[in-house]
């Protein structure tokens, strides 16, 4: 598959990466109805800022389009400090990729975090752990399909029944673990 993937984090109560999957020939068509997901004159799709019949009609949305988009999450259950944690979902989420067929990655923008996240895709790259792939940061705003990654990660956070319902989409789940964790084991 020439896998496209959009992924967002949270930082809420650990650290986790989710990831959306979709086929080159389909983003378009899946682009087209994360758009509906807009209320009002909003710009964009922010599941924390979004009212609950917003946040529904999305997941119903998102949810029809179970095989056309598949989610991925990466966590890391420690939270101190937070860019080893996302050091380590970002290497998850890597490594899935490349077993994957992804062959563009864009992560949401988190100004600090971008550095060191092209460091860590770099390298595994060079190092031939993973093949060869585009990768990116853009604003939330600027692709629709980051909201997809987004909605998922904010409803795998709430765990019970919101993880429940992303159960249909859900194609990986991992839990990562940092240098740090395993050097103190």
């Amino acid at each position: 598959m020439d896998g496209h993937l959009f992924s967002d984090e949270s930082k809420v109560d650990g650290y986790r990466f989710a990831g959306a999957l979709v086929s080159s020939e389909d983003v378009r068509r899946v682009r087209r109805e994360v758009l509906t997901w807009r209320v009002g004159e909003s710009r964009r799709f922010h599941t924390s800022h979004e009212r609950p019949e917003a946040r529904e009609r999305a997941l119903a949305s998102l949810l029809r389009m179970a095989g056309t988009v598949e989610l991925v999450v990466v966590e890391h259950a420690k939270t101190h400090p937070e860019f080893v944690a996302r050091e380590a979902c970002v290497a998850g989420m890597a490594l899935w990729a490349g077993s994957a067929g992804v062959t563009h990655w864009l992560l949401e923008r988190d100004g600090p975090s971008e550095y060191r996240d092209r460091q860590t895709i770099a390298a595994l790259i060079s190092l031939g752990v993973i093949p060869r792939l585009k990768y990116g940061h853009a604003p939330g705003v600027s692709e629709p399909l980051l909201w997809i990654a987004d909605l998922a990660a904010w409803l795998w956070t709430r765990g019970g029944e919101h993880r429940a319902a992303l159960s249909p989409l859900i194609v990986h789940h991992e839990v990562v673990t940092s240098d740090a964790d395993e050097a103190a084991a």
